[in-house]
């Protein structure tokens, strides 16, 4: 039904806002001009509304394929595909326009057969984005780089750069990024790049001003909508990250990202009862650990649903065995419920780090006091205003320089919080400071004390075969503890990745 829907209905829906009464010929030029503006939408209507006149014209079948694959619609792509082969035309780059339709349907081996020895620019991009598919970055890179000796083309380049990006290598990313600027400095690619980039560097006006330019040349582009709206989240103009992601709703109503984004910005209003309403006819489908199911779960458990709550948070805490706020919020939906017992085992060891929230305190000392642990006195005192708020001066200097990739001033900072204490929270921004300083020996050093705090966290499992895997030594070591992160925690991603790498390395 869908394929149908999608190859069937729009030529005739979409061909009424296109210019009926323009010649093929006419609409040909339109959507020309759309496609070379980056408006793919635009095209795809101009296109539809041209194949209803002429629908076995080989030019605009030809670019209705380009189109539907820019759209990365590959029901589409195939669907014009077909249809211009039945024409008779010949199609010179069949086998990498059939490659690129695999890796939009998530097939990457296909791809890499289909793609085979083809060393055009193209070529490489498919290879390139195909091994990240498969879970091999090195082989990734390679072809990266090969495609990007070739010549200049901007998809090839933002693939690069965000694979960059997704390295945690702003520098490599920025690179790539002035080259962008050099081969087009106007295109959607590079301006909403120049964000991102921004935005992974915790730069957050200049984010600002690079998604506002991206949508003055785009206005109806969801992506930049939504980053554009984290960043206002991210300022605390949350009225205007609420505007946007209205906007961005209208104009596309199933994107999960603007979903995800609404509910979360109602729930840092306190709105507990709208989330509620929005979003309890769809509990059976909220994935558990998603953001989505645990803003659900707190809604419920700031009206008063404690034992609902508390069902909702266990499940998110089995599937995210290392996320510190799903366990917060089960401890506290245990204390809610009347169970001060469950609610200090689980808080206990949350509370015991020195970057404790206050409101992760205040829930770890009710939970203490109603049990009669004696941990409860320290945990007043460390809520004493004064001490609190020197406390979180320096945590907050210390996120900062995380978020800035300040790694000198990241080690300074929680350098003086592991004094307080033998803290694995600390021990892990420590270690990954050593690291991205070029310190291998001091990096694998903290991140062991960590994974000797919590044995069995997958969280520092992670960080005691990354660091390794980063600095080059001991790689069967990270290859070990990279296996035994990735079975604590199957459903991570950026763990699996870097095991693949652990693995190459390895041999």
């Amino acid at each position: 039904m869908n394929r149908i829907i999608r190859l069937a209905m729009p030529l005739a829906a979409l061909g009424l806002v296109a210019g009926c009464g323009d010649s093929p010929e006419t609409l040909l030029g339109k959507a020309q001009g759309s496609f070379g503006a980056q408006d793919y939408a635009a095209a795809r209507k101009q296109l539809a509304a041209a194949l209803l006149k002429q629908p076995e014209n080989p030019k605009l079948l030809a670019l209705m394929v380009q189109t539907q694959l820019q759209l990365g619609d590959p029901d589409g792509a195939e669907g014009a595909v077909t249809r211009l082969q039945q024409t008779g035309a010949e199609i010179p780059d069949l086998a990498r326009i059939k490659a690129q339709i695999a890796l939009l349907r998530a097939r990457p081996q296909d791809a890499l057969a289909l793609v085979g020895n083809d060393t055009t620019i193209e070529g490489w991009r498919i290879r390139a984005e195909a091994q990240l598919a498969l879970g091999n970055p090195a082989k990734a890179a390679e072809a990266f780089e090969n495609g990007m000796a070739a010549g200049d083309d901007i998809a090839l380049a933002e693939a690069y750069a965000r694979f960059k990006l997704t390295s945690n290598d702003t520098q490599g990313a920025a690179a790539v990024l002035q080259r962008m600027v050099k081969m087009a400095p106007r295109s959607y690619e590079t301006l909403v790049l120049t964000g991102d980039l921004a935005a992974a560097r915790g730069q957050t006006d200049h984010a600002i001003d690079a998604y506002r330019k991206v949508l003055e040349a785009y206005p109806d582009r969801v992506a930049p909508m939504i980053a554009l709206a984290n960043q206002y989240d991210a300022k605390g103009r949350i009225d205007d990250a609420q505007d946007l992601v209205e906007k961005a709703g209208k104009l596309a109503p199933d994107n999960p990202d603007a979903d995800a984004l609404k509910y979360q910005l109602l729930a840092e209003k306190g709105e507990w009862e709208k989330i509620r309403l929005g979003l309890q006819g769809r509990e059976s489908q909220l994935e558990p650990g998603s953001g989505l199911q645990m803003r659900y779960a707190e809604a419920l458990l700031r009206l008063g649903h404690a034992e609902q709550a508390r069902m909702l948070f266990s499940r998110a805490v089995l599937v995210l065995p290392g996320n510190p706020y799903s366990r917060m919020m089960l401890g506290e939906a245990q204390l809610a419920s009347g169970d001060a017992e469950s609610a200090w085992a689980t808080l206990k060891q949350l509370a015991a780090s020195t970057l404790a929230r206050p409101e992760l305190l205040e829930s770890a000392e009710k939970a203490a006091r109603a049990t009669g642990a004696p941990e409860a006195e320290s945990l007043a005192a460390r809520l004493e205003p004064a001490r609190l708020k020197a406390a979180m001066a320096l945590v907050s200097r210390g996120d900062m320089a995380v978020m800035h990739h300040d790694w000198a001033t990241v080690r300074t900072v929680y350098g003086k919080l592991l004094a307080q204490g033998e803290d694995p929270e600390v021990l892990k921004r420590l270690a990954l400071a050593a690291s991205n300083l070029g310190d291998a020996r001091d990096a694998t050093g903290y991140a062991d004390r960590a994974l000797a705090v919590s044995p069995n966290n997958p969280d520092y499992l992670y960080l005691a075969g990354l660091v390794r895997l980063n600095g080059g030594t001991d790689l069967p070591g990270a290859r070990r503890l990279l296996e035994a992160a990735a079975a604590a925690d199957p459903r991570n991603t950026v763990i699996a990745q870097d095991l693949e790498r652990a693995k190459a390395a390895a041999g």
